[in-house]
């Protein structure tokens, strides 16, 4: 199935994009580079499409930030276990798993991974005004996982709604205050529960019945996209948790 926004919408997302903000009329950028919390290995943050409205319906038009090694390929990183630095102790890393694996194509990843030394650096606070500015909003992890970045980075970059997810929230070294943009990712109702006394909102996958504090991704019952429903905006906004069924 092709997942992509008509050409004749993202043309006039664009035209806007451009009238509302001129000066910062590019399609990705480098907002940070540092070390992983995890275990040093360098790492870099990524936003994309800036100017160039993003072609995944799922989501709907939203900026994307990706968090990726540094030193080595996506597919080397995700091969090696070395993915470790960006992803943490997701458990959909492919090294982690027996057959359930990431959904994102690392094969893909390659080809934005090969453009940073050329991509342009912005400041965190750059970008955010730029997001502000045109209305756009953005999301967190579209790889890697934002715990990653400095709590200071994610806050300048994150002015509006945006949508967020951590599997790093049990993590002594993960910033707490990440809860305020972040849905912790869980695989079972005590996972669940731990996270909501930790502070965070919660995102589950489960093909088993609700707790009375979830409710089914808005995508599954009203086919809404991300940008539509804005409800995995960890404490940004007030509203259950979230629940998915396998793919």
């Amino acid at each position: 199935m092709i997942t992509t926004e008509p050409r004749e919408h993202r043309a006039a997302i664009r035209t806007l994009r451009r009238e509302r903000g001129q000066r910062y009329a590019i399609t990705s950028a480098v907002v940070w580079e540092g070390d992983s919390p995890v275990d040093g290995a360098p790492i870099v943050a990524v936003v994309t499409n800036l100017d160039l409205p993003s072609e995944n319906r799922k989501t709907g038009d939203m900026a994307q930030l990706y968090i990726l090694r540094a030193d080595m390929r996506p597919i080397e990183s995700v091969t090696t276990g070395a993915d470790s630095a960006t992803c943490g102790n997701c458990p959909l890393r492919p090294s982690q798993t027996d057959g359930v694996a990431c959904y994102v194509n690392t094969g893909w990843l390659g080809t934005l991974w090969a453009s940073i030394p050329k991509l342009p650096r912005r400041t965190p606070a750059e970008v955010g005004d730029y997001l502000r500015n045109v209305g756009l909003e953005l999301r967190e992890g579209s790889y890697g996982d934002p715990a990653m970045i400095p709590f200071d980075v994610r806050d300048a970059i994150n002015p509006k709604r945006g949508t967020s997810y951590t599997h790093q929230w049990r993590e002594s070294w993960a910033d707490s205050r990440g809860a305020r943009f972040s849905m912790a990712s869980v695989q079972t109702v005590e996972e669940k529960r731990a996270a909501n006394a930790a502070g965070y909102r919660t995102y589950r996958v489960t093909s088993g019945d609700l707790e009375p504090d979830e409710i089914l991704c808005p995508e599954i019952t009203r086919n809404a996209n991300c940008k539509t429903c804005g409800l995995c905006a960890g404490n940004r906004v007030k509203a259950k948790n979230i629940v998915i069924r396998p793919i």
